[in-house]
């Protein structure tokens, strides 16, 4: 089953956020229980949770035109990308 507006290839997608310590976060993507990539972050929760939906909108937008043949790499570009974006929290 589909959901309205959500692509075939994101229904099987998982974004998912983990505190791993205290101001530290791990971002995993997991696609039909397979993960395919994570992302250590540092910062307040309100920061994580930002990142996580920014993420997540980017990884979905990423795989929505693709052939699930390429959702992997298309999902290590995007860690690779928001990895290089990464910017901590000011204040």
């Amino acid at each position: 089953m589909v959901q309205d507006g959500i692509p075939p290839q994101a229904s099987h997608l998982q974004v998912d956020l983990e505190e791993v310590a205290p101001g530290e976060f791990i971002i995993a993507i997991v696609w039909r229980e397979k993960k395919l990539g994570s992302l250590y972050l540092r910062g307040d929760r309100r920061y994580a949770t930002a990142f996580l939906e920014a993420a997540r909108q980017r990884i979905v937008l990423a795989i929505a035109g693709d052939g699930p043949a390429d959702i992997d790499r298309q999902v290590q570009r995007e860690l690779i990308d928001l990895s290089r974006t990464l910017q901590k929290p000011s204040g």
